[in-house]
């Protein structure tokens, strides 16, 4: 709508308040509501002045009968200047204040450029209408008019609408960016929530949060947890990536006044409010809150934001408790799991051989991988039980179930069966006589199990007798020297859960540069991205593996190959015969 004096003020005043409520800014002052008062009689020009809080922002809007416009940064800086003498910080809270009538001669000695205006406009009187916003520190619209004191009842109504109308555009700004700010609040606090809930990867979610609060919330943060006694320093993020490696530099050296909240020092005041970050100029960074982590009783770690002067990014208490509280529960239930993850590898390596035998002629490996992110014992297990000269077996089991009965069926079955070979008797007789010990204790579990006899009192230049023996478990795969991969016919039931296991053996022979690969369904079950089974390639996988080490070739199956995921314990155990040649070594 055009805004010209000719414009009744009552028109004018309808658009300024349907653009009041479309305001996000207190720069958003409707040219309606600047200009519209000179449609009074007697006008000759109206300002308006608005400053934020949070960014210490000046919007000054300026209107004479030339028209209307934003006003230079001097004359801005002089209407701040008064506007804080016409509604000063000590005044009360309520939002309006009563109307300021000042003579033009006053204005000359503070604010120069605004007397010169209103001296060329030929202004008898200035009225000012000041006001206390909720987004700032103050606010005020005013009107000169050059007609004889006193000023109209009608005038000094319409000013006081115009200010009715900043007060309502301030409300509207100041319910936007604290909607504005709740939504973003909501949003991180979520997406935290998120990734520190679905990882046990804390130092890679808490640099991910870190990321997310600059920035959104802070121009800088830092994460510290707890350690050894000790806070150290985990993530760091900066607004200006070029300041980030600088401000990580301060943070390990202690070149800030966080420096002693660190060091478990004092904490008093840290909590309540900014306080100064005390960095070097280089960071850029004024202030800083720091949050404790505390979960269960216990400090876990820090969380700092720091922010520039001036800067509007400033979360509240609330957001800060309930980020800290986030972080610190997912840190411990991080640190818990990695001391119950490494408990159950420490009791996972109980069940398995120190050492493998040192067989001369032959070449031995073997790999272990337990579920990711599991707590519970596995039960896959393997064995070696050599009789110098005579014989070595080679055993595999896969127990079913996890946690402690798994564990403890799998000590009981390794033990069982390398005491019963230790004593002389075939794998036939030690499978016999687990199975039959499993029934009349009545474990209410089963397990599967393989067994590679290999006689070496037999060996000769062509190879040594190999014996292969299945109870409900994967055939070991032979893979020649030429490369071709065999998988012995052989077969059982599953041991543990009918007093005949029907065992058919496989007799054949393992030839010099021969390896026999013993292994759990773990291993075979592994998936591609694709879902396709790692069982269907293994064979040609194995192949193409056939000029590796034992052991190199063992971890390259145990980990996927590079291509599958391994997601269940998966046991691997390989034994390459080397020949004369290799017996002499």
């Amino acid at each position: 709508m055009p805004t010209t004096p000719r414009t009744p003020w009552s028109m004018l005043l309808h658009a300024s308040w349907r653009s009041a409520f479309d305001a996000r800014s207190v720069a958003d002052l409707p040219d309606e509501l600047v200009g519209g008062l000179l449609s009074l009689p007697g006008v000759v020009a109206t300002f308006a002045v608005g400053v934020a809080a949070t960014d210490a922002e000046v919007a000054a809007r300026w209107a004479d009968l030339g028209g209307t416009a934003v006003v230079p940064a001097t004359l801005a800086a002089e209407l701040d200047a008064r506007a804080a003498e016409w509604c000063p910080d000590g005044a009360a809270e309520a939002a309006e204040a009563a109307l300021v009538e000042v003579a033009p001669a006053e204005l000359a000695a503070g604010t120069p450029e605004l007397a010169g205006r209103l001296a060329a406009l030929g202004a008898t009187v200035l009225l000012v209408a000041p006001y206390r916003p909720m987004a700032g520190p103050r606010g005020l619209v005013a009107l000169a008019t050059a007609a004889a004191a006193p000023v109209p009842p009608d005038t000094v109504t319409a000013l006081r609408q115009a200010r009715d109308i900043m007060i309502a555009i301030d409300r509207q700004v100041t319910e936007q960016r604290a909607l504005s700010d709740r939504s973003l609040a909501d949003a991180i606090l979520a997406e935290a929530s998120l990734r520190m809930g679905s990882s046990l990867e804390i130092e890679e979610t808490l640099r991910a949060v870190v990321r997310m609060t600059v920035p959104g919330l802070a121009d800088g943060a830092a994460v510290h947890i707890a350690r050894a006694g000790q806070m150290e320093l985990v993530a760091v993020a900066h607004l200006d990536a070029r300041r980030e490696r600088s401000l990580t530099e301060h943070l390990r050296a202690g070149r800030w006044a966080g420096a002693p909240v660190v060091q478990r020092a004092d904490r008093s005041g840290w909590e309540d409010g900014p306080l100064p970050a005390g960095l070097p100029p280089d960071a850029n960074l004024d202030t800083a809150t720091i949050s404790v982590l505390r979960a269960r009783g216990r400090d876990v770690g820090l969380l700092t934001l720091f922010h520039r002067h001036g800067s509007a990014r400033r979360p509240s208490h609330a957001f800060l408790r309930n980020l800290a509280g986030r972080a610190a529960l997912a840190i411990d239930n991080a640190a818990l799991y990695a001391q119950q993850r490494a408990d159950v590898m420490s009791l996972q390596q109980h069940l398995l051989p120190a050492a493998l035998p040192e067989v001369p002629g032959l070449e031995m490996a073997t790999a272990y991988r337990v579920a990711d992110h599991s707590l519970d014992v596995g039960g896959d297990f393997y064995g070696l039980v050599h009789e110098p000269g005579r014989m070595l077996t080679a055993l595999m089991g896969d127990v079913c179930g996890r946690g402690a009965p798994a564990a403890a069926l799998t000590g009981l079955a390794r033990h069982t069966l390398e005491t019963i070979l230790a004593e002389g008797h075939s794998p036939e007789r030690a499978f016999d006589i687990l199975n039959t010990k499993m029934l009349r204790t009545g474990v209410g579990r089963f397990l599967t199990l393989t067994a590679v006899a290999i006689e070496l009192a037999a060996g000769g230049r062509d190879g040594v007798p190999i014996r292969v023996l299945s109870g409900g478990h994967p055939a070991p795969l032979i893979l020649r020297r030429s490369g071709e991969v065999e998988q012995p016919d052989c077969s059982g039931l599953l041991v543990g859960v009918r007093p005949e296991l029907g065992l058919k053996p496989y007799d054949g022979v393992l030839r010099p540069g021969d390896l026999i690969l013993l292994y759990t369904d773990g291993l075979t079950e592994a998936r591609d991205e694709a879902g396709r089974f790692f069982e269907d390639e293994l064979p040609a996988t194995l192949a193409g593996l056939r000029e590796l080490p034992a052991a190199a070739l063992a971890d390259t199956l145990v980990t996927g190959a590079d291509r599958y995921r391994v997601g269940d314990d998966a046991a691997v155990l390989a034994i390459r015969h080397l020949g004369a040649a290799g017996a002499a070594r």
